[in-house]
């Protein structure tokens, strides 16, 4: 986004400009939307300064105010006018006082300081666009709507868009350093497609003949054009992402077919929008499961079978150590859809650990897939299935059997729980 703000404002510039020369000020204009760009994009995760000992909450704390209430719509627009504001007056601090004379600088003045201003507004609400394609999800509309909403379409990692987004990147007005860091982080991408154990031979392969086939078509593309094609590029395989996301989804509910479908999470297979893993949430009256399977969404181009022979790694049983889990999975299978297992507990469980332990209701404000098991003692080992099971990962927690609140006097957060349906009691 700052190259393509650099290009705008030099257009605006040239067209203004008799000469056609560069304005004095756009070199040091180039510095600050490149610095923009990059502390409005990533400005959201501040809250990683709080969510930790801040909060004194624990690995709780990080659940609930990650991706908390800086990753909202009235963060982001006050954020970007923040950011605005200082990088805007750093810039025109540093000009001489020739460059505030020189005609085209003061144009490069008038129409940079409008486009930095849309740099910081699109550089704040992308980062929040972005983590929403992930099952990890955001809540934007705080505070109107403390929802959770999960675009469940994009690896967290996406090599595709990396290929994409590079080379554009690499052929722009930067300096050896610069350029020199974008190839090396573009080599080790394509590294880890081949090496990383994520990716089957064939899509590494893809991944590795468009990043090349893009680094020599970018050096072709007229400068200007470079940010657009790369933005358009991204937008292209966000889409099909998305596409994909949506028919995995279709596949699954075709097959719960009883009412009692509650959610399905789903995670695309990195690189590789033709399989996808899925986590679907059930409940009865009596019950509440979790059931994993494997979905093809295209079944012409790969079905279910063919997605966990080419990443063995993706079927693997990630419920089966958790009491109640079993390898009957109560719905009918078919050739875009392989089941895998399926956890289930009494809901009255799931109804009764919220009633009386705060923790574990909080922990239900951000946990979209729990899964819990209770030993001699009566404490709770609870973990969200999305990021693993057990309590070492970073969504498990050990919640004691005790009736004492330890969070009396903590900031909680308003987000309503994933599952807050399956929190109230059967009727």
């Amino acid at each position: 986004m700052a190259d393509a703000t650099v290009s705008y404002v030099q257009r605006r510039v040239g067209r203004a400009s008799p000469s056609g020369s560069e304005a004095p000020s756009l070199s040091r204009f180039r510095r600050a939307a490149v610095v923009l760009g990059i502390a409005a994009a990533e400005f959201p995760d501040a809250d990683l300064v709080y969510a930790g000992p801040m909060v004194a909450m624990g690995k709780l704390g990080y659940l609930l105010h990650h991706r908390g209430h800086t990753h909202t719509v009235v963060w982001a627009l006050v954020s970007a006018v923040a950011l605005w504001g200082i990088t805007h007056w750093w810039w025109q601090r540093g000009l001489t006082g020739r460059e505030r004379a020189d005609a085209s600088s003061a144009l490069v003045s008038r129409v940079g300081a409008r486009a930095l201003f849309v740099l910081a507004v699109v550089g704040t609400l992308s980062h929040l666009l972005l983590d929403f394609t992930n099952s990890y999800g955001v809540h934007p509309f705080w505070p109107f709507d403390n929802r959770w909403f999960y675009g469940d379409a994009v690896f967290i990692v996406e090599p595709w868009l990396m290929v994409v987004a590079i080379p554009p990147l690499v052929w722009g007005p930067r300096r050896p350093l610069g350029r020199a860091l974008l190839l090396m982080a573009l080599a080790a991408i394509l590294a880890l497609c081949w090496f990383a154990g994520e990716l089957s031979s064939g899509v590494a392969l893809g991944v590795t003949v468009t990043a090349f086939i893009g680094m020599v078509l970018q050096r072709a593309v007229a400068p200007p054009a470079r940010p657009l094609t790369g933005i358009a590029a991204w937008v292209v395989v966000t889409a099909l992402f998305f596409q994909a996301s949506g028919q995995a989804r279709t596949r699954v509910t075709a097959l719960v077919s009883d009412g009692s479908l509650r959610d399905v999470v789903l995670t695309p297979a990195a690189a590789d929008p033709r399989c996808f893993a899925a986590m679907v949430v059930t409940a009865t009256d009596r019950e509440y499961r979790v059931s994993t399977a494997t979905v093809a969404p295209w079944g012409s181009a790969m079905n279910a079978a063919g997605c966990a022979a080419a990443r063995p790694g993706a079927s693997r049983n990630t419920l089966g150590s958790l009491p109640g889990t079993s390898r009957t999975v109560p719905f009918a299978a078919s050739p875009a859809v392989a089941w895998g297992e399926t956890w289930a507990v009494p809901r009255a469980e799931f109804v009764a650990l919220a009633a009386t332990r705060c923790e574990f209701a909080a922990a239900m404000q951000f946990m979209r897939t729990p899964v819990w098991t209770l030993d001699a003692r009566g404490t709770a080992e609870v973990a969200d299935a999305r990021f693993g099971i057990g309590g070492g990962g970073f969504a498990g927690l050990l919640v004691p059997a005790n009736t004492m609140c330890t969070l009396t006097g903590k900031w909680l957060p308003p987000w309503v729980a994933p599952r807050a349906d399956e929190l109230v009691p059967a009727t």
